[in-house]
């Protein structure tokens, strides 16, 4: 939560932020995000008019996935930059980000760390896996040429021939 109170005092113009973000591992189990790290907010935060703010932030860091061929841990770089008002009071179907004298910037972080998380990452020297828990790899050369049909049709001819 971080304190608006000097602008809501009309004390401040602006204040800036520049904060070291850290998560929760539990917020990110509902995620494919497997760690947060380095996430730095800097920006500020302006009252435009009575109830409605001006915020600017720059998003950097790093979010560790799985990559979808290894299963290895990737880094992934976090670059994001945020520009928006926001209005206090007004039923939206965002959350609530203004609490009495608190902005609360935690929640817009995470909305758009998770909007930024790719459909699947591949480390540059992934190779596929080969095999596992009950399962392998059949290769293509590994694989009769023979249709799929050839022993239903022997099973045929065996049964004119008789």
């Amino acid at each position: 939560m971080f304190d608006i109170s000097k602008l809501k005092n009309n004390t401040e113009s602006s204040l800036d932020i520049d904060e070291l973000i850290v998560f929760d591992e539990e917020i990110l189990k509902t995620t494919e995000i497997k760690r947060l790290e380095d996430v730095k907010a800097k920006g500020k935060v302006s009252r435009l008019e009575n109830e409605v703010y001006h915020l600017t932030l720059n998003i950097t860091g790093k979010m560790i996935l799985l990559c979808a061929r290894s299963l290895e841990e990737v880094e992934y770089p976090i670059n994001i930059s945020i520009d928006k008002n926001i209005e206090e009071g007004i039923n939206t179907e965002e959350k609530q980000v203004i609490y009495q004298n608190g902005l609360d910037i935690f929640s817009i972080i995470w909305e758009n760390i998770v909007l930024e998380v790719p459909l699947r990452v591949i480390k540059e020297d992934a190779t596929y896996l080969q095999e596992g828990d009950g399962w392998s790899l059949v290769m293509d050369n590994k694989i009769k040429n023979d249709s799929p049909f050839s022993e239903l049709k022997e099973m045929l001819d065996k049964e004119v021939s008789e």
